[in-house]
């Protein structure tokens, strides 16, 4: 961020850009300290009052039947605090837990799925006579809240109430956000790129923080184990509190842009996990960790094993830590192996054996969004074994991914939806996914300019007025997939069909009031409510859909990587390709590396028909400007292949083109 401020000073653009001020920082919604206090009295019933005490906290008074809702902003961890009685009586009061105004009641939104919506119940509290303290028990932690409900049975005066902050372990300050992203141009794009980092931050765990299995019932007890001893990236903050190794390829990059070292360590652990579990025997890497029911039944997925691989590569361009490449390199080519025996057949295609997924319905056969998850680790995968000494496995893993490409369009392109079919079987056909076709589409899967082009106009025929409707789990609008065909646009050169979904689906989620408001939902139903996949095994439970869940963060990563335009694409590689859509100036920056000592950034403005940047990377390396000018200057010198190498670069193109 220094960095950013002393280049403002040396640029007309930055000087125009970056306000001294730092006006992103109010977007951040982290508190400022670990031990937090309730932000505001939500709603008072019966014989209670609720009073504000010098310290900015509350004293509340309660008489048997008397409730309080306090509001604490969204938090997460175990709550202490202050009481008086003089009743004998048990319990004293019962405190209840909730993320969305919705379930603001005398019990708690639940983290086991039932559908009469009442599985955690409350936690009953008990405290001596006279003045004591109490705090809550280690196994009751609650992962992730925005409201406490306090109800009293027996006449009872509590205060000192503080939640300690139990999520991102390692940041003494959980403000202190290592990147930032800014347009004066958009409220809701800053919005949805905040809540994003702030979703992942709430999502990265304690390694003793995860549900115990079997769950209790009634109640709730979060002290398992959750593999690797130190901090890592969840599913969610309230449930399921595990590793979900398919939502790395979304949740890690959003730790790293806005945590930094702090996200990139939260990956690590979550990696270190799978790998404690991979199969010796198959290279087979696991479907969810240690602490979920599908670890428990010996579940496993093809689509998550190649997830993880893409993780394995985003980890390693983000770190450039040689040393674990060295040190994981055999699990790596394990779980490559997996993948090659799967293609070693007539067809180039994978067959889909373990179709285990998202909670997608269809699968099997030669799956569209299992190959192309395939292809792209296949693809991602070369480039860092070429990268780093290992041109052999470089040179066979591209070509199985140049055979999977042929016949992946050989096989499931359908000319008359202009989509991908789900698989090639008879029910496969009739079935065109948003994620296979999405991430086709990323992942470069398409041949052509008008196939490309095609793909992304034919996404938006699932769209309703909350978002796209996937057609592989019915009622459903996903985030997590969601997230994928933002990206995807972008990769179609469709900036604006991007900014478009992130508007609507992303600014209902910030502004409805079912939701936080600061986090970001699991997922919805067509409707926008919260009776997400209730017939795919949540029971028609809205309180057990998770408020905050890091798979759903895709614009923040959409805005830094490909709206602003700059990405990390390789091993000290990176692309300079920004696609503002109707925006006018945007800025993002981030740290990285080993010890987070790294600096990426760059500020745009485009005018008519011109485009003005400064761009910051790391000296050592290497990167493409790529902009749809006819003139382009580099520190003032024209360039004519856009090679560049690292450092601060003043970029200047002229009579641009852009990308609707």
């Amino acid at each position: 961020m220094a960095r950013f401020l002393r280049l403002a000073l040396l640029s007309p653009v930055l000087a125009l850009l970056s306000d001294p001020e730092q006006p992103w920082k109010t977007y951040i919604k982290s508190p400022t300290s670990r031990d937090v206090l309730p932000k505001k009295v939500h709603a008072v019933s019966g014989g209670a009052e609720a009073t504000s005490a010098a310290d900015g906290s509350y004293v509340l008074s309660l008489q048997p039947g008397g409730q309080v809702s306090l509001d604490f902003g969204y938090v997460g961890g175990l709550l202490s605090m202050r009481t008086e009685t003089q009743s004998v009586g048990e319990p004293h009061f019962s405190l209840a837990f909730a993320e969305s105004p919705s379930f603001v009641r005398a019990i708690s939104d639940d983290t086991g799925a039932v559908a009469t919506q009442d599985y955690d119940k409350a936690l009953n509290v008990t405290v001596d006579m006279g003045e004591s303290s109490y705090t809550m028990p280690t196994e009751r932690f609650r992962g992730g809240f925005k409201f406490v409900t306090i109800h009293a049975f027996e006449q009872v005066t509590i205060s000192n109430i503080v939640c300690h902050l139990g999520y991102s372990p390692s940041q003494k300050d959980p403000r202190a956000w290592s990147g930032h992203f800014y347009t004066p141009d958009d409220d809701v794009l800053v919005r949805a790129w905040y809540a994003g980092v702030f979703t992942a931050q709430t999502n990265i765990a304690p390694p003793n923080t995860s549900r115990w299995l079997p769950q209790v019932q009634n109640g709730w007890a979060y002290n398992a184990t959750l593999g690797a001893e130190g901090p890592m990236i969840l599913d969610g903050a309230k449930r399921d509190r595990a590793v979900w190794p398919g939502d790395l390829g979304i949740a890690g990059t959003t730790a790293y842009l806005g945590l930094g070292e702090v996200g990139l360590e939260s990956v690590y652990y979550a990696l270190e996990t799978m790998f404690m579990y991979q199969n010796a025997t198959t290279g087979a890497l696991p479907f969810a960790g240690p602490t979920t029911g599908s670890w428990r039944r010996g579940a496993r997925s093809d689509t998550y094993h190649a997830w993880t691989l893409i993780a394995c590569f985003n980890y390693a361009i983000f770190t450039t830590d040689s040393s674990w490449v060295d040190s994981r390199w055999p699990n790596i080519t394990a779980g490559v192996g997996y993948i090659l025996r799967a293609l070693d057949n007539d067809v180039g295609l994978a067959k889909q054996v373990e179709p285990n997924d998202w909670a997608r319905l269809g699968g099997g056969g030669y799956n569209s969004a299992l190959n192309a998850l395939n292809y792209h680790a296949l693809v991602s995968l070369s480039s860092l074994a070429a990268d780093t000494g290992r041109a052999e496995q470089a040179g066979s893993w591209a070509s199985y991914a140049a055979r999977l490409k042929t016949a992946y369009n050989t096989i499931l392109w359908d000319d008359s939806s202009t989509l991908y079919r789900d698989n090639e079987t008879a029910a496969g056909a009739l079935l065109f996914p948003q994620d296979g076709n999405a991430l086709a589409l990323y992942y470069n899967l398409t041949t052509t300019p008008s196939q490309t082009s095609a793909l992304s106009a034919a996404l938006v025929r699932n769209w309703n007025e909350v978002g796209p409707v996937t057609p592989e789990l019915p009622d459903t609008i996903s985030p997590f997939i969601s997230s994928i065909e933002i990206l995807a646009h972008y990769a179609a050169s469709k900036p604006l069909r991007a900014l478009r979904l992130m508007r609507r689906t992303w600014g209902y989620m910030l502004t409805s009031p079912l939701m936080t408001g600061e986090t970001l939902v699991e997922g919805m139903s067509a409707n926008g409510s919260l009776y997400y996949r209730s017939r795919r095994g949540y029971n028609y439970d809205a309180a057990y859909t998770s408020l905050s869940h890091s798979w759903s963060t895709g614009p923040t990563q959409a805005l830094s990587f490909k709206a602003v335009g700059l990405e990390l694409v390789g091993w000290k590689r990176w692309v300079f390709k920004p696609q503002l859509g109707d925006l006018k100036r945007a800025e993002a920056g981030w740290t990285g590396g080993r010890g987070g000592g790294e600096e990426f950034g760059a500020v745009v403005e485009v005018g008519d028909g011109t485009i003005e940047a400064e761009v910051w990377t790391p000296v050592g390396t290497g990167g493409r400007v790529s902009l749809p000018c006819e003139v382009v200057r580099v520190d003032g010198e024209e360039s004519a292949d856009g090679e560049v190498e690292g450092g601060k670069l003043s970029i200047k193109g002229e009579r641009c083109r852009f990308c609707a």
